[in-house]
């Protein structure tokens, strides 16, 4: 659900960037100090897997594409701000190899897909964990990907009503052609893939849940 570059003016990109620089150096800080050593082959494994299934694009009306994210276990394991760097780096890469997405809409599809839905899926396992982990683990996925899948959605919105020579698409086509596979099929998948991931790292014995 990446956004392209070239679908958003300068109006939004740029505030965006602004905002991300201080929270990616936040992030950074809070999520990788000398205690985070011991999980960082499993953090670097979740974000390789992470880069693979967000590879899987299918493109939608409205200027963007439907896929699943992969980066509710790392907000489960160690909290939204090790997913937000994680997924920020997911989307680097991805600009830089495989074109998608692009870089002057990495502010963007960082706050969306990396802070913004991880923070979601984080407060979901948090809030229904202690009642089952299984429950919790799908609703931090199913969640995680409708809080993400929104968020574009009304950024591509508000982009058609400040500039519709970027993003020509009314902002109701993107909702609908965002939010139906999000709700549906690809949430029931991200929150299967959470539950199935975080049942084989508790396996190995190596979840550690923030």
């Amino acid at each position: 659900m990446h956004v392209p570059d070239g679908f958003l003016s300068p109006r939004i990109t740029l505030p965006a960037w602004g905002a991300a620089l201080p929270l990616w150096a936040w992030a950074a800080r809070r999520g990788f100090g000398p205690s985070a050593a011991d999980s960082l082959p499993v953090v670097g494994s979740l974000t390789a897997l992470a880069f693979v299934v967000q590879g899987l694009a299918i493109p939608v009306p409205g200027g963007t594409s439907v896929h699943l994210l992969g980066v509710a276990v790392l907000a489960v394991l160690r909290g939204p701000a090790v997913a937000f760097v994680c997924e920020s780096l997911v989307l680097a890469l991805q600009a830089l190899i495989l074109g998608v997405g692009g870089f002057t809409v990495l502010g963007v599809n960082s706050i969306a897909l990396g802070l913004i839905g991880p923070a979601a899926a984080w407060l979901a396992w948090k809030a229904l964990g202690r009642l089952s982990p299984v429950v919790a683990a799908f609703a931090a996925g199913w969640l995680g990907m409708q809080a993400s899948s929104l968020a574009l959605a009304l950024v591509l919105g508000l982009q058609h009503r400040i500039d519709p020579s970027y993003m020509p698409v009314p902002g109701r086509v993107t909702l609908l052609a965002m939010m139906v596979p999000s709700l549906t099929a690809l949430g029931v998948l991200e929150g299967l893939y959470t539950v199935a991931t975080l049942a084989l790292l508790r396996k190995a014995r190596l979840l550690r849940a923030e």
